[in-house]
């Protein structure tokens, strides 16, 4: 009876976990897409939109 009651709050747990991370995750992912980026720690602001890819002006 012991295991019962246990295994069913681990997976209570487990569920509000699942619940909570992808609900962290799409809140992250949907506001990754602006401002200024970090590339192996040098930070600039992508001036040209119209390729996938920044590029820093020269």
């Amino acid at each position: 009876m012991d295991m019962l009651i246990l295994a069913r709050r681990f997976t209570i747990i487990t569920l509000f976990a699942a619940v909570f991370a992808v609900s962290f995750s799409a809140a992250v992912s949907r506001n990754a897409g602006g401002g200024a980026q970090s590339h192996f720690g040098a930070n600039y602001t992508c001036f040209d939109t119209s390729t996938p890819f920044c590029r820093t002006i020269r």
